[in-house]
């Protein structure tokens, strides 16, 4: 679960829309009130390491209207893979201005230590209760970052049906999101420019975003059409469909692929060039999610199953199960585990070879290749100076994938190219009702 310097901020527009879209039971009286916040604490193995902080701020404002108000602030930190393959000499690599922004010893898969990034979101969003039985979520979005930037709208509707036992939820979401890296974004499969300057230390990174030529834009669209289902006073399902349309920009500008030498020349498997990666200009995403919630003996059981599908070729599966058990006054302990496993994306590649006809598409960018990874986690809740709360919770995170492809030309061979990742997080919540 490598930190994305910008995924989740498009899917974050559809998933606030569902998660408000609620039942639209009786409201709450007027002067109820809650505020949620939440620390977290990221750190992979010898890799980035972020600080994430959310509030949030939810109003009753009337007996048919609420709202709810988000701010999240993060900051990433470390070294993050760039795509390279490993070489048996030090690699230099350069950003599109042609400064020097970090070195790999010999060996290494090359990570760019120089890597590091902020970010503010605000969300915000209104709840109507139409009548009831049917209510309206309308909001925005907004996420500011040096070198990123998202926009957006989202909007949704629910309704409960067969004496409130059933509730059908439809939500949209409209973005526009901008990149601006530093010396602008390169075009696609060219060639990492050759160093103009020497190093100053300070490297070339996502902090010192905003200069160069203007940005790349994307527009991104998603739905999400959902029931819920109560089936007996202890047994609660859901299921959702969701899909997703990406168009525009859709590469990473920071990442790079190695044409390597063949196997007729002096140093097969060598680097000799680096070029910028290309992905296709749209993207189609679906997604299947069922989720069946049980109370069993005093505990809760959620289990849920998800699959997910695009027109790059990847497909994934992903379970998750929680159990949350009272421990009596208000205490509580919830285990999880998660199970995820992905395919590549057609155009994923290692490397390029010297002398081979270029391919329209590529990119080793290592989110977009086949691996499996398992989340184990444990939250523990307590009261905290009356009805708030509090809540500890750690997970550990493993990833793995292949070593390589079984034909990898000559050093290669040698090296691991996907190396074993993984992942402590630490979550501190707090929650207060007023």
């Amino acid at each position: 679960m490598q930190l994305r310097r910008h995924d989740g901020i498009r899917t974050a527009l559809t998933a606030i829309t569902a998660t408000l879209l609620g039942s639209s039971g009786s409201a709450h009286a007027s002067d109820s009130g809650k505020v949620e916040s939440s620390l977290l604490l990221y750190s992979e193995s010898n890799r980035v390491k972020a600080a994430e902080n959310v509030i949030d701020f939810s109003k009753q404002i009337d007996d048919r209207r609420s709202f709810l108000l988000r701010l999240t602030l993060d900051g990433l930190t470390g070294a993050s893979p760039n795509g390279a393959t490993p070489a048996s000499t030090v690699q230099t690599f350069t950003g599109a201005s042609g400064r020097v922004g970090f070195r790999a010893p010999p060996g290494q898969i090359p990570l760019d230590n120089t890597f590091k990034d902020q970010r503010l979101g605000l969300d915000g969003s209104v709840t109507d209760l139409l009548d009831r039985l049917t209510s309206v979520t309308y909001g925005g979005h907004l996420s500011i970052e040096h070198d990123y930037g998202s926009i957006g709208i989202n909007g949704g509707i629910s309704r409960d049906f067969n004496r409130k036992n059933t509730t059908f939820n439809l939500s949209a979401a409209l973005g526009h999101d901008f990149v601006s890296p530093i010396g602008g974004a390169p075009s696609a499969l060219s060639s990492m420019p050759a160093p103009t300057e020497p190093s100053t230390g300070d490297g070339e990174n996502e902090g010192e975003g905003g200069a160069g030529p203007p940005g790349k834009g994307k527009e991104v669209v998603d739905a999400v059409v959902g029931i819920n289902q109560v089936l007996d006073r202890n047994t609660f399902v859901r299921l959702d469909y969701s899909y997703g349309l990406s168009s525009g920009y859709l590469n990473d500008p920071y990442k790079l692929l190695s044409v390597v030498q063949d196997w007729g020349s002096a140093a097969p498997g060598e680097p000799v060039d680096y070029l910028y990666e290309s992905r296709p200009s749209l993207r189609n995403r679906q997604a299947v999610f069922a989720d069946v919630r049980r109370y069993v003996f005093g505990a809760t059981i959620d289990a849920s199953y998800r699959y997910f599908w695009d027109d790059w070729g990847i497909t994934s599966r992903s379970v998750d199960l929680f159990t949350r058990v009272p421990l009596g006054r208000g205490h509580s302990i919830e285990p999880h585990y998660r199970w995820y496993r992905q395919s590549a994306a057609d155009f994923y590649r290692t490397y390029l070879v010297e002398g081979q006809v270029l391919p329209r598409y590529a990119s080793a960018d290592n989110r977009l290749n086949a691996f499996d990874a398992v989340t184990l986690g444990l939250k523990y809740t307590m009261p905290f100076h009356g009805a708030d709360r509090i809540s500890f919770s750690s997970e550990y995170y493993t990833q793995t994938g292949s070593r390589g492809p079984p034909d990898a030309i000559g050093i290669l061979s040698q090296y691991d190219l996907f190396p074993k990742m993984n992942v402590v997080m630490f979550r501190v919540g707090f929650t207060h009702g007023f």
